[in-house]
C-alpha cells in the first residue's frame, strides 16, 4: 500500500472518530437514557466533519477536471442521503425505538472508501504544500469528539 498523504491521513482520522462514536451509540440499549445524547454526539461530530469537507476541502477541487467534479457531486449526494437517514433515525429514537443503523453504516463506509481511496489522494498529489498546510490547519481548528 502506498504511503498516504497528509490530507488523506487527517480525514481518515476524522472518519475513525465518527465511526467510533457511531459504534459506541450502537452498543447501548434502547432503554439507556443517554441514547439520544449519544446519537446527538454522533450527529454533532459528523456534521463538523461534513462542514470541513464542504467548506474547506471541496472548494479546492479542480473545477476544470470533469472527473473531480463528478466525485464532488457524488460526495455531496452522499452527504444529503446521510442527513436524510439521520433524520429518520432521529424519529425512531423520538418514538422510543432503537434505530437500525445498518443502512447508515453501509453508506458511511462506501462514502469513506471513495474519499480515502481516490478523492483525497488526488488532492494530496495535486495541491501545493502551502495550500495543504492551510487546509490541515483548518481541519485542526474544527475538533471532533
Amino acid at each position: 500500500m502506498a504511503q498516504m498523504g497528509e490530507i488523506t491521513l487527517a480525514m481518515l482520522n476524522q472518519h475513525e472518530i465518527v465511526n467510533r462514536i457511531l459504534l459506541d451509540f450502537e452498543k447501548i440499549s434502547k432503554e439507556d437514557t443517554y441514547q439520544k445524547v449519544k446519537f446527538d454526539l454522533f450527529k454533532w461530530n459528523l456534521n463538523k466533519h461534513i462542514f470541513i469537507e464542504e467548506e474547506n476541502i471541496f472548494p479546492v477541487s479542480d473545477k476544470s477536471n470533469p472527473r473531480e467534479m463528478k466525485q464532488i457531486q457524488n460526495l455531496l449526494k452522499d452527504h444529503k442521503d446521510i442527513k436524510g437517514i439521520i433524520r429518520n433515525l432521529d424519529e425512531e429514537i423520538a418514538d422510543g425505538r432503537k434505530p437500525n443503523t445498518a443502512i447508515l453504516r453501509e453508506l458511511l463506509f462506501q462514502h469513506e472508501e471513495r474519499e480515502i481511496e481516490s478523492f483525497y489522494p488526488r488532492l494530496d498529489m495535486r495541491l501545493s504544500p502551502e495550500r495543504k498546510k492551510l487546509i490541515l490547519r483548518q481541519i485542526k481548528e474544527v475538533k471532533l469528539r
